[in-house]
C-alpha cells in the first residue's frame, strides 16, 4: 500500500490565502501510517474557518512520490518498533473520527461512545496478543459502527448523571495550571470572576445558582443558535494536531483518552464562562479557543502524562469518572 499524505480539505484555501494579515502556519507530522498536515488551532483565521464549516470535516489523501516513499515508510516502521502499541494507530484514529463525527448523537454522547471504545480496546491490548489480538480488535472495530450496537453501548451509561461541580472544578484546575501570558491571564480573570471563584482555588465553592444558569445559556443560547458544530470541529482538529489516539506514544490508550476527555471538559467549562456575558459570542469563542491552545502549547513535558497522573492521584481515572465529565 502506498504511503499516503493526508491534508484537511480546506488546507489549500487557508495556506494560500493572501488576504490574511498573518500567514496560517501548519505542521507536517509523520505518523506510523501517513504524513499528516495539521493546523495548530491557536490561529484565529483557522478557528473562524472551522466555525464556517457546518458539515463534517473532510480530508484529502494523496500518495507520496515513489522516490520519497521509502524514507517515510522507514520512519513509520521505526515508530511502531519503538512503540509497539502504535501498530493499531490508523485503525484507532479512523474509529475516533467516525465516532466524533457521528451526528446521530449529541457530542457529549459521542464522547461516551469513544469512552467505551477506548476502554474496551485497552482491555484487548492488555489481555491478548498476536493474531488473537488482531482478530478481536478487527471484530470490535467493525461492530462499533453498527447503529444498534452503539445504541446498546448507550445503555451502559444510563445511570450517569451530570456533576457540574466536578466538571467546573476539573476544568478550572486545568485552566489555571497551564503556563500564563498577559492575554491568557485576562481570559482567566473573566472565567474565574464569572463563577465567583478565586484563582488559587484554595476554598473552591460551587454555587449552582450562579453556574447552572450559565450552563443553560451555553446550551440554549450559544450552541443552539447555529453553533452546534463548533465544538465538534475543534475536537476533530485536536485529533489531528495531537495525533490521537496516541497524543503521547509512551502512554497507553486509556491515558490518552483521559487527556482527550479532560480537554473536552475544560473547553466546555471555558466556553461556558467566556461566552456567557460576551456581546459578541463568536468573537469570545475565537479568543477563548486561541488563548487556551497557546497555553496548552506552552506546557513543558507531556500534557497527556500530566493530566492522566493528576486524575489518578485524585482517584478520578475510571471510565465512570470520564463519563460524568462528558455529560456535565
Amino acid at each position: 500500500m502506498p504511503y499516503p499524505i493526508i491534508t484537511p480539505s480546506y488546507f489549500q484555501e487557508l495556506a494560500e490565502d493572501n488576504t490574511l494579515e498573518e500567514k496560517v502556519q501548519y505542521n507536517i507530522l509523520t505518523s506510523p501510517s501517513a504524513v499528516e498536515y495539521v493546523f495548530p488551532i491557536y490561529q484565529k483565521p483557522l478557528i473562524r474557518k472551522l466555525m464556517s464549516i457546518e458539515n463534517i470535516l473532510s480530508f484529502k489523501m494523496t500518495n507520496l512520490k515513489p522516490e520519497h516513499e521509502e524514507e517515510f515508510i522507514k520512519q513509520g516502521e521505526a515508530l511502531v518498533e519503538k512503540f509497539p502499541q502504535l501498530k493499531h494507530y490508523w485503525d484507532f484514529k479512523v474509529l475516533t473520527m467516525q465516532i466524533l463525527q457521528n451526528r446521530n448523537f449529541v457530542f457529549e454522547k459521542r464522547m461516551l461512545l469513544l469512552n467505551y471504545a477506548y476502554k474496551t480496546l485497552q482491555g484487548m491490548l492488555d489481555k491478548t496478543s498476536g493474531e488473537e489480538q488482531d482478530k478481536y480488535i478487527a471484530t470490535f472495530l467493525r461492530d462499533m459502527n453498527i447503529p444498534k450496537n452503539q445504541d446498546a453501548v448507550m445503555k451502559y451509561f444510563e445511570s450517569i448523571t451530570p456533576n457540574f461541580a466536578y466538571s467546573l472544578c476539573d476544568g478550572l484546575s486545568l485552566l489555571r495550571a497551564l503556563p500564563t501570558s498577559e492575554e491568557y491571564d485576562k481570559l482567566l480573570d473573566t472565567v474565574f470572576a464569572s463563577v465567583n471563584c478565586d484563582r488559587a482555588m484554595k476554598e473552591f465553592k460551587f454555587d449552582k445558582d450562579v453556574y447552572l444558569p450559565m450552563k443553560k445559556a451555553y446550551y440554549e443560547d450559544f450552541l443552539k443558535n447555529g453553533r452546534e458544530h463548533y465544538i465538534e470541529q475543534v475536537m476533530v482538529n485536536y485529533v489531528w494536531t495531537y495525533c490521537m489516539p496516541y497524543a503521547d506514544s509512551t502512554s497507553n490508550l486509556w491515558d490518552n483518552f483521559i487527556f482527550f476527555n479532560t480537554l473536552f471538559n475544560t473547553i466546555k467549562v471555558l466556553l461556558t464562562c467566556a461566552t456567557y456575558k460576551a456581546e459578541d459570542k463568536d468573537e469570545a469563542f475565537v479568543n477563548a479557543v486561541s488563548e487556551f491552545d497557546k497555553a496548552l502549547r506552552r506546557t513543558k513535558g507531556s500534557i497527556v502524562k500530566l493530566i492522566a497522573a493528576a486524575n489518578a492521584k485524585e482517584g478520578l481515572a475510571t471510565n465512570g469518572d470520564m463519563a460524568i465529565l462528558s455529560m456535565s
